[in-house]
């Protein structure tokens, strides 16, 4: 959605002038009746009121929506979402600020904030002074102390922000809704690091992949649904497993079998007679794609209850208004139409709460949709005001979970609308089927739970037309690997009929070894082609694109426009189907929320007599699944089509870092230690000599270890086979790990990945040729020595990021060393300079470290001071010492108090007082008892 800024316009509505000077509902109503009436336009109204300040503008919009009603308070909504807040031009007044230094007043933190450019020499001090003072304008001082507090009061909680959310719900929900309360937090590939509070999403039943690990959390919601479970029964996502089953099940196991959907005729399903011993059910099952929606289990449970009445206590249209016109949001589409690595995740924000607007915009009485709105309010000023961009990442990956509830209380969406917006999506992606679709081309989409649903229902569809011959896999070594465990019995013919004319091949890399085949894919299938005889069914290309890199940014064209360009003719002449496969378990919109779902597309001739049968097919699948109208048919409709356009450019944002990863924190040789970047593919892989990779990243305390791929920060999967049959004899621990790249910054990236990728492949800063590999305390002293050795002229990655690389060395032995006070002088001496060139999160966790393992020594009183001074001078290097001095250390224990939070410092605070020696007299000291005090008193 385009946001252009608001038409500047004269004309006012009749009681203008005394709105503005006095806003409440009795002046509000005159300007109202003139938007009722018809005579003045809605759309004018929104551009006048852009033209205000932004604390006048949320003020005065809230209070014209509150007494607007049907289509025209919708109209005033979207007419709002469609123009942003015009920035109010320079004061003319100016008072001149002196060259170098700042304004009388001036606090240097503000030149975060874009009070002024740097440079231009002049700054409005009663301006200045206003939006100090303002809690209402988000480029102030008192906003950022308000939003900085929040953060605290969240992360110093033991408790996850989704378990306080799914409590707070809990007691606005009314029956009906309770499934939806239950369903927060759920969304998420769960974290497999335990005990995580603060910002962070957690969720007792939530799986680290849905699709294949499921089994607890499926008990635990059958019991709530009640549903009476023998042996043999199986909870299955449609009735229409059984068609699908006729692929890989022999004619006597099928005639034991009945399937049975819990409620009505459609959706999820009992299958029973699964009791052969001698077959692999779960296998089979998770195979064809077979897994229940979560959420419709969620549903079910209170299928019975009527749609709740309405509470006439909220209004959600009014909070909506408010929060699109608030200085906050306003803040985010600037930050949006930047360059920092927080704007394609603002911008995907931005337009995923402006197409709240659309269809027929929130339930407008509904208290959970006005609770959802608030703390989605609380979790925006967050993302737009905390200086940790990875703060701001996990207040995102949270507001899926209320733009979701608001979603599905309101229910707009249905099956309709997911099918044009599909069309649309992929026309825009696939511009050159564009002029063929509607005339020679079929194209329908539907919903499925999960890609591999889509896939196993596409083979599901080509297979029941076909009798013998083979299935051909054209790109093994770019297949999911999960696909391996379906596709590499059905080669060899042990769950399926095979057949030849049947392609199933995966456009983009999960396991990134190879780039994209697209130009062999195609010369594969039209070379099919040509053995095709007239009475054979359409030549099937079964082919998986959820990961679609872009050829073209200034088009969206991507490489899958390549695949189709060339086989248009073919689809049109009735010789060939398409069918697309996609899982949105994986991405929706990229990683800005989780869903268990995923969509099959299918592309046949129009009107052709075979492909009428293949379109009824997909059609009877998609109905008997019946997602559409449900809770995640909700979300992912909704992110489709107010998300698309940001999913490449978020794809292109992590794919970036992905780059940067694979040529500067861990560049790799050959493919026994890892993948190569495959251009626009933000996954790696990762290996060591003699196994164990898996066990180093889960020690990487800083990146999400995560079962599925990234949500919008860095995350990482361990036991990875690899390209697909080149590493399945391979023990486990010689697996790969997946690092799936997100969008924190370039240093973020040296921070979490330089020590450990240099360690693992032996190659210590500057070195042309590999060391030895040691990941010990040795090794990193090693690597410490040689990048001091490395001059900033020598390299200029290393000079940009010397700091960085200083902290990842700094982390990981953290990580990796047992024994606590034996890292205390590296430590030391990175804190004993400056370390304004790390990430805060970074810093915070280092800081932290140094501050919990000074607990551990018996005292901190001069000699240790000194005795710490020069164990970190001689071993580490402290730049321009050449005799210990405890006042360093002191120094170094000040700046890692400085950085964190009252909250965080407490734990440590207590012991590092009773520890300090006789009151000294330095500076250093005083300033460090003051922040202990501070932190005590948090």
């Amino acid at each position: 959605m385009s946001v252009p800024s608001a038409p500047i316009s004269t004309s006012t509505p009749p009681g203008w002038q005394k709105f503005t000077e006095q806003p409440d509902p009795a002046t509000a109503k005159v300007v109202v009746k003139a938007l009722q009436d018809k005579t003045f336009p809605v759309r004018q109204m929104a551009g006048i009121l852009a033209q205000r300040s932004a604390k006048e503008r949320s003020t005065m919009s809230r209070l014209i929506m509150a007494q607007l009603k049907g289509n025209l308070a919708l109209d005033f909504l979207k007419a709002t979402a469609g123009v942003r807040l015009v920035k109010p031009k320079t004061p003319q007044k100016q008072v001149p600020r002196p060259e170098g230094d700042l304004a009388p007043g001036r606090d240097p933190s503000l030149e975060a904030l874009d009070l002024a450019v740097p440079g231009k020499g002049a700054v409005d001090l009663a301006e200045l002074a206003k939006r100090i003072d303002d809690a209402d304008d988000a480029s102030s001082m008192a906003y950022l102390k308000k939003a900085l507090a929040d953060v605290n009061s969240i992360s110093g909680g033991k408790k996850p922000y989704s378990e306080l959310r799914r409590e707070a719900l809990g007691g606005v929900a009314v029956p009906g809704q309770l499934h939806l309360v239950g369903q927060v937090g759920f969304r998420t590939a769960s974290s497999k690091r335990t005990g995580q509070g603060g910002l962070s999403t957690q969720h007792d039943l939530v799986s680290s992949y849905w699709r294949t690990s499921f089994g607890e959390a499926l008990e635990e919601l059958a019991e709530k649904l009640k549903v009476d479970v023998k042996e043999g029964d199986i909870l299955v996502n449609s009735p229409r497993v059984l068609r699908k089953l006729e692929m890989v099940l022999a004619r006597e196991v099928l005639d034991n079998l009945k399937i049975q959907p819990l409620k009505g005729e459609t959706g999820i399903s009992v299958l029973r007679g699964a009791t052969d011993p001698s077959l692999n059910w779960k296998e089979i099952l998770e195979g064809i794609g077979a897994t229940p929606s979560a959420y419709q289990l969620y549903e079910l449970a209170e299928k019975d209850h009527p749609r709740p009445k309405p509470n006439f206590a909220v209004d959600a249209h009014a909070d909506l208004a408010q929060l699109i016109t608030s200085s906050a949001f306003s803040r985010l589409q600037d930050i949006a139409r930047g360059k920092g690595e927080l704007a394609p995740v603002c911008a995907t924000v931005e337009h995923l709460i402006l197409g709240l607007t659309d269809k027929l915009g929130p339930e407008r009485y509904d208290a959970l949709t006005a609770d959802a709105l608030r703390s989605l309010s609380r979790l925006l000023d967050i993302v737009v005001e905390d200086p940790n961009p990875t703060t701001a990442l996990r207040a995102v990956d949270l507001m899926m979970d209320e733009i979701a509830v608001v979603l599905a209380v309101a229910k707009n969406y249905g099956r309709v609308d997911y099918w044009k917006t599909m069309q649309d999506v992929l026309l825009k992606r696939a511009p050159s089927i564009a002029p063929d679709v509607g005339t020679e081309i079929e194209l329908s989409s539907h919903l499925m739970t999960s890609g591999m649903d889509a896939l196993g229902t596409a083979l599901s569809i080509a297979l029941s037309a076909r009798r013998g011959g083979e299935v051909s896999r054209a790109t093994e070594k770019v297949d999911y690997f999960e696909t391996g465990m379906l596709l590499g019995k059905l080669k060899k013919g042990e769950m399926a009929k095979p057949r030849k004319d049947v392609v199933v091949a995966a456009l983009n890399p999960s396991t990134p070894f190879e780039s994209s085949p697209a130009k062999s894919l195609v010369e594969g299938v039209l070379a099919g082609l040509k053995d095709r005889k007239p009475d054979d069914p359409p030549f099937a290309l079964i082919l998986d694109t959820t990961v679609e890199d872009v050829l073209d940014p200034s088009t969206g064209r991507t490489r899958l426009d390549e695949v189709l360009k060339d086989l248009k003719g073919a689809i049109a002449d009735g010789s060939l189907e398409v069918f697309l496969c996609k899982s949105f378990q994986k991405y929706a919109s990229f990683g800005t929320g989780k869903v268990a779902a995923g969509d099959l597309t299918v592309l046949s001739k129009q009107d052709g007599y075979a492909s009428q049968r293949t379109q009824a097919e997909a059609r009877l699948h998609e109905l008997d699944l019946d997602l559409a109208r449900h809770d995640e048919g909700q979300f992912v409709i909704h992110m489709l089509k107010h998300g698309n356009q940001d999913e490449q450019t978020l794809m292109r944002n992590a794919a970036g870092n992905a780059e940067f990863v694979n040529e500067f924190c861990w560049p790799v040789t050959n493919t026994d230690l890892g993948s190569p970047y495959v251009d626009g593919i933000p996954l790696l892989l990762r290996s060591k000599s003699g196994g164990g990779i898996a066990e180093q990243f889960q020690k990487l305390a800083l990146v999400d270890w995560r079962g599925s791929f990234a949500f919008l920060r860095t995350s990482f999967v361990d036991l990875i086979p690899g390209p697909w049959g080149a590493s399945t004899e391979k023990q486990k621990e010689d697996w790969y790990t997946r690092i799936n790249t997100g969008h924190e910054s370039k240093q973020a990236m040296v921070e979490y990945f330089y020590a450990l990728g240099h360690l693992a492949t032996g190659m210590p800063p500057g070195a042309k040729k590999p060391a030895e590999v040691s990941l010990n305390m040795k090794g990193v002293k090693d690597h410490w020595d040689a990048l001091g050795g490395v001059s900033d002229e020598d390299d200029a990655d290393i000079a940009r990021y010397r700091d960085s690389i200083k902290a990842s060395y700094c982390a990981f032995a953290c990580q990796n060393v047992v024994f606590k006070p034996d890292v205390l002088p590296m430590l030391v001496a990175f804190f004993a300079t400056s370390t304004t060139g790390v990430s805060i999160e970074t810093r915070r966790y280092l800081a932290g470290e140094l501050l919990s393992r000074a607990n551990f020594l018996k005292t901190l009183d001069t000699d240790t001071l000194t005795n710490l001074c020069n164990r970190a001078m001689v071993d580490f290097r402290i730049p321009g010492m050449d005799k210990p001095d405890p006042t360093v250390t002191l120094a170094a224990l000040c700046r890692a108090a400085e950085v964190l939070p009252g909250w965080s410092m407490k734990p440590q605070a207590q012991g590092l007082k009773d520890r300090l020696g006789p009151r000294g007299d330095s500076k250093e000291e005083k300033r460090l008892r003051d922040l202990i005090d501070q932190a005590l008193k948090a």
